[in-house]
């Protein structure tokens, strides 16, 4: 109850705060990195080169809402949310888009190939066991991390503080809960408790806000397929309203626990206008059977976090 209501206040809050002259004006589109599957630079600038994204009376880019109008980002471009699959885990049961499709697909974000992850040994073995699977944390009301926080079902909205230094992010689906950027130029704190969310401080670099993000637990996954991740990891990640319908978010994975050497991925949403509605995730949704897949004939349930 408390959190729903810090929520409320503090959504309610920046709607209020909003209320900034918005000057319109042309910027470059982002030069995308041509990396293996990567789309052609032209096709992926044109995508981006539609109606220019709102600004506030400094001329920096607003990535939320402005005065009069409601709504959020949505989507996440070609499944699966990270990764092309190049190749199909055994008895996986993750959504995706078949390899032949999505190289056809010439405005998508650049995305790194499944068989590129740097996967340590161990890393790889729960990934593709988490394939055949879906037990994700986040359909049993667990906060996500990361892309899958950004990427949550039903929008996300972004609402800014600029007198308390910080930024909020809303995600509307899943558990009540909200992300806090810090833009006061504050460091890291030595001694973070881990948990859901991690701390993050946030930057801009022009038009694109930089967030860096460290102090995770291992109780969330941080995209929607299941890639593993330890308490050392630590998240840089990229927002950039290209136009005022489209949001490029990039974002580098660094976890020396789980993987041999950084990578980076990343995804566009779509702005979706309209309210946001109430999403009630339900206390002890076990989705029995979306989550069994067929690794499991039957969950131990004396796992608060599985597997």
């Amino acid at each position: 109850m408390k959190t729903n209501a810090i929520c409320t206040a503090l959504f309610t809050a920046g709607l209020l705060f909003a209320a900034t002259t918005i000057v319109r004006a042309q910027t470059p589109a982002a030069d995308p990195q041509q990396v293996v599957g990567s789309p052609s630079a032209t096709r992926v600038a044109a995508a981006e080169a539609g109606s220019p994204p709102p600004r506030n009376t400094e001329g920096r880019v607003i990535l939320g809402s402005v005065p009069g109008q409601v709504g959020s980002w949505e989507g996440f471009g070609t499944r699966p949310m990270l990764a092309i699959f190049d190749y199909i885990p055994e008895g996986s049961i993750i959504a995706y888009t078949p390899f032949e499709q999505v190289m056809r697909i010439e405005d998508r974000h650049e995305k790194i190939m499944l068989s590129e992850i740097p996967y340590q040994p161990w890393a790889k073995a729960l990934f593709e066991a988490r394939s055949r699977t879906r037990f994700e944390p986040y359909v049993r009301c667990k906060p996500s991390a990361g892309p899958r926080a950004v990427a949550t079902a039903y929008g996300t909205q972004f609402v800014e503080f600029p007198e308390m230094q910080k930024i909020y992010m809303f995600p509307t689906g899943g558990p009540r809960h909200y992300r806090e950027i810090w833009m006061d130029g504050r460091g890291h704190p030595e001694d973070l408790k881990p948990t859901y969310h991690g701390h993050s401080t946030g930057h801009w670099e022009g038009d694109t806000l930089v967030v860096d993000t460290v102090g995770f637990n291992e109780k969330m996954w941080f995209d929607a397929e299941g890639d593993p991740h330890t308490s050392q990891l630590h998240t840089i990640e990229r927002f950039n309203r290209v136009s005022f319908d489209r949001l490029r978010y990039d974002v580098t994975i660094d976890d020396p626990g789980a993987y041999t050497r950084p990578w980076s991925s990343g995804f566009y949403m779509e702005w979706s206008d309209g309210e946001s509605f109430q999403f009630v995730c339900q206390d002890e949704n076990f989705a029995y059977e979306l989550m069994l897949g067929t690794e499991y004939n039957q969950m131990d349930r004396s796992q608060p976090i599985f597997p």
